[in-house]
């Protein structure tokens, strides 16, 4: 059965939270590492830093979200995936090596050590293969291995009414059944970049992307449903001050979590805030600032390739950081929050415009011809 379904510029405001997250906690990484734990401003950084951790399970909710949405629906065929393959190849896979060419060559050039060219070539294919190149493309990583699981999870998605009803808990069950196993038998170094470790938010993506027009008539009449989102939103803050509680104490040496405590925090807290920004961007249905909403729909469309460059921002800024006092400290850390995104969202959005075969550094473009709020007049005219 294949039904028509309507673009989502929710998808692209919630993208624009996630990346903001991301950048808030690649900003304050300096201030939580330099700044005493005396200090004052270490609650600020230590906040910023923790609570921003819900920007990769976001993309990662978002990206299995708009692939049930897209693709549940549509005939199961050798046509959908060679073509469902060959668009994560091309806008994902080839801006995926190009980075990875770029920062390994980049850190060798400050850091490396004098070797051989065929050590220094095992080594990147290493590190690309395992989506260590840099700190920040395991995220990439990642998203490779749910596409290389999403023929089967479709497919038992479209057999199977009690995986598409109980996708959520099945998905936690699977996710810490990971945690139990790795802290058991194989303590892998690499779990934050095995596919395992999100799996509640992945089976949560998919869940709303197979249901979404059930789960939009709750959001749109959100009046008759006030108590069950004020739970969403209030567990989400409780989560929050949790994480971010365990942290803070971890760090200034008043407390010695265990590892399920901690993994607990991280995952509820970042699972709350999906589903608090997913509440959050459909709200926005009924908000008249198109300006604000037309912004948000730009960064959101561009938020692959600012989260690919932004660390580049990062590594020349902090070599710059200014020697002085805490208030140069404190202005520094702030505009380099201000450089990365502005200076990762122009140089994205002029290569998208400006230079052919963009796609090869950043991806598709996922602005539309037209702004949102053009794009919905014109469907109304």
């Amino acid at each position: 059965m294949k039904i028509e379904r309507r673009h989502l510029t929710e998808v692209q405001y919630a993208r624009a939270f996630a990346i903001f997250a991301v950048l808030a906690v690649h900003s304050s990484s300096t201030g939580v590492t330099l700044v005493s734990h005396s200090s004052f401003t270490f609650l600020f950084y230590n906040f910023f830093n923790i609570a921003g951790k819900l920007g990769t399970p976001t993309f990662i909710f978002l990206s299995s979200f708009v692939l049930f949405y897209t693709y549940y629906y549509r005939e199961f065929s050798f046509h959908l995936l060679k073509q469902f393959y060959k668009k994560r190849l091309l806008y994902i896979l080839v801006p995926y090596l190009f980075f990875s060419i770029v920062y390994f060559s980049v850190v060798q050039l400050i850091y490396g050590e004098e070797t051989s060219w065929a050590l220094l070539i095992r080594d990147f294919f290493i590190k690309l293969a395992t989506g260590d190149a840099y700190a920040h493309l395991y995220f990439v990583f990642v998203s490779v291995q749910f596409y290389l699981m999403f023929p089967v999870l479709l497919l038992l998605f479209k057999k199977s009414a009690f995986i598409r009803r109980y996708a959520l808990p099945i998905g936690i069950a699977l996710q810490w059944s990971w945690v139990w196993l790795n802290a058991e038998f194989f303590q892998s170094p690499m779990k934050g970049s095995i596919a395992f470790s999100y799996f509640m938010f992945y089976f949560f993506g998919a869940f709303l992307g197979v249901n979404y027009e059930k789960i939009a008539v709750y959001l749109f009449d959100w009046k008759r449903y006030t108590l069950a989102i004020a739970a969403i939103f209030i567990g989400y803050g409780f989560m929050m001050n949790l994480y971010v509680g365990v942290y803070y104490l971890t760090r200034t040496g008043q407390l010695s979590p265990s590892n399920e405590l901690v993994e607990f925090a991280w995952s509820m807290h970042a699972l709350f805030a999906s589903s608090s920004i997913f509440i959050v961007v459909h709200f926005f249905k009924f908000w008249k600032n198109e300006w604000v909403k037309n912004m948000l729909y730009e960064i959101g469309a561009v938020s692959f390739g600012i989260y690919l460059i932004h660390p580049l921002f990062l590594l020349f800024l902090r070599a710059a950081l200014p020697s002085g006092t805490p208030i140069v400290f404190h202005s520094w850390q702030l505009f380099t929050l201000i450089v990365i995104f502005i200076g990762s969202w122009l140089i994205v959005r002029l290569t998208f415009n400006y230079l052919p075969y963009s796609w090869i550094i950043f991806g598709k473009d996922g602005t539309p011809a037209y702004p949102p709020a053009k794009t919905a007049r014109k469907a109304n005219a």
